[in-house]
């Protein structure tokens, strides 16, 4: 099954959550996505009793964590998973989006800046934020961005390898750069579970834009993901103010019928025999 979800960003804080969600509901999304930021600006309750009012849920939240600088950044970390958990409880959220360091600026740490140690350490962290999460039937996903360790699906899957819990997910964020979107899905499909969904002016080039412009060709990774994957997924609208070049509300109420098109074409909505047969691998 698909889930249609939508981040809450930047733009959408000009109104209260009690205010905003019904609009992300209207436009079509059933779930939200949220950064820390946004869920301590609001506070735990009131996000609650919003989700509540509007019949949403919180799909993922989005903190940020560092396992390549040393112990004290892992052990800042702990606190920092603990407190998503809880609020994921709250919520009823279990899914965690995570970073393998700062995903820009300086201090950023790539596979090219990685050495051996900095690999295994970075695993043992992420092994351990994996384990406790378990505890809570929680996963956590690993946004591909530049500047991580999973930057590009070889770099991904080394580290799906090392951690090696099965509560590792991947939070899917195409294009990589040098790697066909196509291959790059392929590649990472058996652990996606969350894709922010960007479209381009340009195919998958050139600035953010709506998904109803029908630039970016979506549809033959989706239907891989939901033939590979075997699992359910969830299509989040990341930036839709695409970095000040759209209003965010009008975003939302463009692509929402869009992607409700979209996934009746794939046949991944809920019941549908296609769906059936992708996960019963008939």
């Amino acid at each position: 099954m698909i889930t249609l979800a939508a981040c809450w960003s930047g733009p959408h804080n000009a109104l209260p959550p009690e205010e905003g969600l019904p609009r992300f509901r209207d436009a079509g999304f059933a779930a939200t996505e949220i950064w820390s930021q946004d869920l301590r600006r609001w506070g735990i309750p009131r996000w609650k009793a919003a989700h509540a009012a509007s019949g949403l849920r919180c799909a993922q939240l989005c903190p940020y964590l560092d396992v390549v600088h040393g112990p004290s950044a892992v052990e800042m970390g702990r606190w920092v998973v603990d407190a998503m958990l809880a609020a994921g409880e709250e919520l009823g959220c279990r899914r965690i989006r995570v970073f393998t360091g700062p995903p820009w600026g300086r201090w950023t740490v790539g596979p090219a800046q990685a050495d051996e140690q900095r690999w295994r350490e970075a695993a043992d962290g992420l092994a351990e934020y994996c384990d406790t999460a378990a505890r809570h039937a929680t996963e956590l996903c690993l946004e591909c961005h530049d500047g991580s360790l999973m930057q590009d699906a070889v770099s991904a899957r080394r580290l799906i390898d090392l951690v090696a819990r099965p509560n590792l997910t991947v939070n899917l964020q195409l294009p990589f750069a040098g790697e066909d979107p196509l291959a790059s899905a392929a590649a990472l499909a058996p652990w996606t579970t969350h894709v922010h969904i960007h479209a381009y002016e340009q195919g998958w080039n050139g600035p953010l834009t709506w998904l109803s412009a029908d630039t970016t060709p979506w549809e033959p990774v989706l239907r891989l993901l939901c033939a590979e994957g075997r699992r359910d997924l969830c299509l989040s609208v990341e930036h839709p103010d695409h970095g000040g070049g759209h209003d965010a509300w009008d975003t939302l109420r463009r692509d929402g019928p869009w992607l409700h098109e979209l996934r009746q074409r794939l046949g991944c909505e809920p019941g549908s025999a296609a769906l059936r047969a992708a996960l019963d691998g008939t």
